[in-house]
């Protein structure tokens, strides 16, 4: 039988060998580079030493990296730079002294097993320097640094900031009270730090709330909103959402499109419609104009969005329980138009006035187009789950939908991963594939470098370090163990610097 080696070297070269016989010989050279790497790592292998892979980069010793951002992305980043360089000196930038970013403040309270990630983020940031409670942006005041002073300081500055901004619907009284952003209402569940806390006499006892959007943040927060109390309990979320929940009678799931262009995933359909004491109910006549041809085109060439969209039609068929306490209702084909206030209250939500849609275009691409008739459903509370904005913070600091790059490149020296890069998309393990892309411009770039004077910055003022964030770490679960939760989540800075202090 032939050798691995000799394998893998014909399986590459037919793979990859272009038609044109002008590239062949090319072809030929990297086919052949790159079985020597495989029998060099064997080889290696047998006298305890491994060949890198990552056999580029050579030029530039011990880069200097900072990393904006200590979510999936920024934490990818390093992990996969560190693989390919382990010379390479990272610092992880974070805005609060607490890491992880979105799996922090964005992951639901009741997904545990999405936040398990941070295990593995956890190895990485031994490996790397975390600096804590630093804000990045165009300003140099206390407590702040900006872009230009860390491309002064590093041979390469990654924006991994994620995205903190939040889409506007843009339609008359949206300034009501008891319109929420989704953005808002995620961030005060999780703690996070900053997000002030919704009127909570909003929350009255048969509450009739409205989410505007079809994504999983949008099924996120009506799940949060229809689950009783006591199953949240010995979760991390925040304490004072607690207070409010088990009050809401209806949440209305509204999208301007139809079950096939719907953006949530089926497991979070799946667990939206199990909620212990909720009814979950869809209207068949919004299925049935949903349904035309190119509609079922996009279905049929899905097997996943297959299982969805039956999943959906046979929730049309349920009977609705008046035992129940709530009602979860998910509509289609319905644009907002208005918030209308209460008659009584002036400043008040009372309903949102849609517009009925209709879907034209080709499979892949049909767009919602309203019909003229207007449909109006009674809401003291509506949650805009409508998308989020990025933070240039290389620019003016203003809000886009996401940076201009080239694989992550920016300009010389400067990139970016996870959503301020593509935009407000994906999972958690979408970063893996973005990061790894982002890395590799770096490495490219890094070839091009034959040295270099810069080696980060050693100091921060009001800097906290990764041993700081485990202290806090260790308080954060003591406080969650009476309740049986994993932590309760600290959401002051000021605490959180007293008791860093106090643990040092």
């Amino acid at each position: 039988s032939l050798p691995n080696e000799l394998l893998i070297f014909i399986y590459f070269f037919i793979a990859t060998m272009d038609q044109s016989t002008n590239n062949v010989f090319l072809l030929l050279e990297k086919s052949c580079i790159f079985s020597f790497m495989m029998m060099m790592n064997q080889i290696s292998s047998r006298f305890g030493r491994k060949v890198p892979n990552e056999l580029r980069c050579r030029n530039l010793t011990n880069p200097s990296v900072a990393i904006v951002g200590s979510g999936p992305s920024g934490f990818y980043v390093a992990k996969y730079l560190k693989k390919a360089r382990p010379d390479a000196k990272i610092d992880i930038i974070e805005r609060w002294p607490v890491p992880y970013g979105l799996v922090r403040f964005g992951v639901a309270p009741d997904h545990p097993e999405v936040k398990s990630v941070i295990n593995d983020f956890a190895s990485v940031a031994e490996e790397v320097r975390f600096i804590g409670n630093v804000c990045v942006g165009n300003d140099e005041k206390e407590g702040h640094v900006s872009v230009e002073t860390l491309r002064k300081h590093y041979d390469a500055v990654v924006l991994a900031n994620g995205a903190s901004g939040e889409r506007k619907l843009n339609i008359p009284g949206e300034e009501l009270k008891g319109v929420l952003s989704a953005r808002k209402f995620v961030g005060w569940y999780n703690a996070e730090p900053l997000v002030e806390e919704p009127p909570l006499h909003f929350f009255d006892d048969g509450l009739e709330a409205v989410v505007i959007g079809h994504g999983n943040v949008a099924l996120d927060c009506a799940r949060i909103l229809a689950t009783p109390p006591a199953i949240l309990s010995t979760t991390d979320i925040s304490r004072s959402t607690l207070e409010i929940l088990g009050r809401t009678a209806k949440v209305s799931v509204v999208g301007r499109r139809g079950p096939a262009q719907a953006a949530f995933t089926i497991k979070e359909l799946r667990e939206l419609m199990q909620i212990k004491d909720a009814s979950f109910s869809v209207i068949a006549d919004e299925l049935d104009l949903a349904d035309n041809e190119a509609s079922r085109a996009e279905i049929h060439s899905k097997r996943a969005l297959q299982r969805k969209c039956k999943l959906i039609q046979d929730a049309a068929k349920n009977v609705v329980s008046e035992k129940k306490n709530t009602l979860i209702e998910l509509r289609f084909l319905l644009s907002p138009v208005a918030f209308e206030p209460r008659s009584d209250d002036p400043s008040r939500l009372g309903a949102i006035v849609f517009q009925r849609c209709e879907l034209l275009g080709d499979p892949g691409a049909q767009k919602a187009h309203a019909t003229g008739e207007l449909i109006k459903i009674p809401a003291s509370l509506a949650f805009t789950a409508v998308g989020y904005l990025t933070q240039a913070l290389h620019t003016s600091s203003s809000f886009v939908p996401r940076l201009e790059n080239d694989h992550g490149k920016i300009d010389s020296g400067l990139y970016c991963a996870g959503w301020s890069k593509r935009g407000p998309s994906g999972i958690i393990g979408t970063n893996i594939t973005d990061a790894r892309e982002t890395v590799a411009t770096m490495l490219q770039d890094f070839d091009a470098l034959s040295s270099s004077e810069k080696c980060g910055i050693h100091s921060l003022q009001n800097a906290t370090s990764w041993t700081d964030w485990l202290n806090l770490d260790a308080h954060e679960r003591s406080l969650g163990e009476p309740f049986g939760a994993p932590r309760i989540k600290l959401n002051d800075v000021r605490k959180m610097l007293d008791i860093i202090r106090a643990s040092s």
